[in-house]
């Protein structure tokens, strides 16, 4: 029985609901065309409970700490959960009492999010840095490969760049307008293909990340 709601009961209702949305797209039908919508009314709303519950559990690790006054993980811990739990509080209350479209939420996320969200890509930006320089250690013809076009770019993007290597300016401009959009399309072929395999491993039971694990079922 434990098998069967965990397994066979899942699988089965990921296999009706793709099966409906495929013949919805595919054999227009009232019929299907009906639950087709429903299944993605359902799906937008269980997306609102997941952020629900998000908040949650968000609530549920700070808070304590903030009663705890905790100095876990981290120095002065709970005044970071503190500054953390007011800005959701924040946010939260503006956009019940005024909407997320009116000028006082904008303020707010124009005045907090925006640079936050720069700050955050500064980091990524970092790190992305960090990781071209290691590529820029050529260890095989692969790496090699992948470094003159760097260097040619950057080369290229710095204004002293195409100054003092003239040459430097239509080679780029051919891997902007020829290398580069074939490459992605190499990966977005790649990406589709392995979404279409993977959603097919989860249509007939091979896929099996979204169910129970075995040591829960056998601890059920």
């Amino acid at each position: 029985m434990s098998t069967m709601y965990r397994r066979t009961i899942p699988i089965g209702i990921t296999i009706l609901i793709v099966a409906v949305l495929c013949l919805k797209n595919f054999f227009p039908n009232p019929i299907f065309d009906y639950w087709g919508k429903n299944f993605q009314t359902w799906s937008t709303l269980i997306t609102t409970i997941s952020g629900f519950l998000g908040a949650i559990v968000f609530l549920a690790y700070h808070v304590p700490k903030i009663s705890t006054r905790s100095h876990k993980p981290v120095q002065n811990q709970w005044i970071w959960s503190l500054s953390s739990v007011s800005i959701m509080s924040i946010f939260i209350a503006v956009g019940l009492l005024f909407g997320y479209t009116s000028s006082q939420y904008q303020w707010l996320y124009g005045t907090w999010y925006g640079p936050i969200s720069g700050l955050l890509n500064a980091v990524t930006a970092f790190f992305a840095l960090s990781a071209i320089y290691r590529s820029f250690r050529v260890r095989n013809v692969e790496s090699l490969f992948l470094v003159i076009p760097a260097l040619i770019i950057l080369l290229y993007d710095a204004p002293i760049g195409v100054t003092l290597f003239p040459p430097i300016g239509p080679v780029a401009e051919y891997i902007f307008a020829v290398i580069g959009p074939s490459a992605f399309r190499g990966f977005i072929v790649a990406a589709s293909a392995g979404t279409l395999i993977l959603s097919i491993r989860t249509v007939i039971g091979l896929e099996k990340g979204y169910l129970a694990m075995e040591g829960e079922e056998r601890g059920a």
